[in-house]
């Protein structure tokens, strides 16, 4: 099989399946109301999640959180694990080739 082909399939193969990692990033907003003080309180934080979650929550997300902006980050962090997973999984596929001699 060819290089570019090989790679390709496994680009797809692992497009398919980075979404189902914990790796992504989602901001969080706690508003909380205090007794003793006039107003609330605003806390923020971060969690990591799956991409499927993050989708999941995504109509929940206040305009404060930049929902779109962090769809997009997540997006691109996607893109690049798959990326990566696909050149280490071709790297090792063509080493265990070279030692069985089916390369020159």
């Amino acid at each position: 099989m060819r290089r570019p082909f090989r790679f390709t399939i496994i680009l797809i193969a692992a497009l398919a399946s980075v979404p189902f990692l914990p790796l992504y990033i989602e901001r969080t907003m706690l508003r909380s109301w205090q007794v003793e003080r006039a107003g609330d309180v605003i806390e923020w934080g971060w969690k990591v999640c799956t991409l499927e979650s993050y989708w999941s929550n995504y109509r929940y997300f206040r305009p404060e959180q930049n929902p779109a902006w962090w769809l997009g980050v997540n997006l691109v962090l996607a893109f690049i694990y798959a990326l990566l997973i696909a050149l280490i999984v071709d790297r090792v596929l063509m080493r265990l080739m070279v030692r069985q001699g089916r390369l020159r």
